[in-house]
C-alpha cells in the first residue's frame, strides 16, 4: 500500500521538473531570439527619459501654458502660417509688454485678451522666458515678390526702422523682431497702426504709418517677411 501511494507523488514530481525545464528552455530560446530587441527597447526607454528630463529642465514641467500657443504660433514659436506672429526669439521686454497690454485692455485680440487675463504673473513670466529663449527660424513658407521686396527694403531704410528694431531687424528691448514675421500679420499690424486701432505709446509707429500708402504697407510686409 505504501509503495503504491508513493508512485503518484513521484510521477507528479517528475512532471513538475520536466515542466520547469521546458519553461527554462523556452526562456532561453526567447532570450536568444528577442534579446537584442528587448535591449534596444530598454535603451530607447532610457533615452526618452533622459530627453524628457532635459526638456523639463529647459521649458518647465508638463503640462505647460506654452502648449496652447502652438496651435497659432507654431512649434517652438515658429508659425508656418503668414497670419500669426512668430514668437521665437522675440525680445523678452516686447513679449512682456504685449501680454500686459492684452491684459490691461490697451491692446485687443479675441484670443489673446482672455488668455492674458487668465494668467498669473508667474505664468506670464514663464511664457516670456520660454519664447524669448527659442531660436527663430527662417520664414520658409513665404515666397516674396522680388520687386515688392526691393521697394520694401528702400522703405525700411528711408523710415529708419533699424533704429528701434535693430540693425538686422532682430528686435531689441520693447521693440519686436520684424525679420521673418508672417507677411499677412505684418500687413495687418501696419494697417492697425495707421488707422489708430493699435497704438504705440512712443508715437513712432503712428508717425511712420501715417505717411504710408497701402502699396507701401504691402511692400514693407513683403520685405520684412523675406528677411
Amino acid at each position: 500500500m505504501m509503495s503504491a501511494a508513493k508512485k503518484p507523488r513521484s510521477r507528479g514530481k517528475s512532471i513538475l521538473v520536466l515542466t520547469g525545464w521546458l519553461l527554462l528552455a523556452a526562456v532561453a530560446v526567447a532570450a536568444v531570439t528577442y534579446g537584442p530587441e528587448l535591449v534596444g527597447l530598454y535603451r530607447l526607454s532610457e533615452q526618452i527619459d533622459s530627453i524628457a528630463k532635459e526638456d523639463a529642465q529647459a521649458a518647465g514641467p508638463w503640462p505647460r501654458n506654452s502648449d496652447a500657443c502652438m496651435y497659432c504660433h507654431g512649434v517652438a514659436g515658429n508659425s508656418r502660417s503668414q497670419v500669426y506672429p512668430r514668437l521665437a526669439g522675440q525680445p523678452e521686454g516686447y513679449l512682456r509688454k504685449q501680454l500686459k497690454s492684452f491684459a490691461d485692455g490697451t491692446r485687443h485680440d479675441p484670443t489673446m485678451t482672455p488668455m492674458a487675463l487668465s494668467m498669473s504673473d508667474k505664468e506670464l513670466e514663464s511664457l516670456v522666458s520660454h519664447f524669448g529663449k527659442l531660436k527663430p527660424l527662417p520664414n520658409e513658407t513665404f515666397k516674396g515678390d522680388a520687386a515688392q521686396v526691393q521697394r520694401g527694403a528702400a522703405l525700411v531704410q528711408a523710415n529708419g526702422c533699424t533704429a528701434c528694431h535693430g540693425a538686422q531687424l532682430e528686435g531689441k528691448g520693447e521693440f519686436p523682431r520684424l525679420a521673418g514675421q508672417g507677411s499677412d500679420y505684418l500687413r495687418e499690424q501696419l494697417i492697425r497702426f495707421k488707422s489708430g486701432v493699435r497704438r504705440d505709446p512712443t508715437g513712432a509707429m503712428q508717425a511712420v504709418t501715417s505717411q504710408l500708402a497701402q502699396q507701401d504697407i504691402d511692400d514693407l510686409a513683403q520685405y520684412l517677411a523675406s528677411r
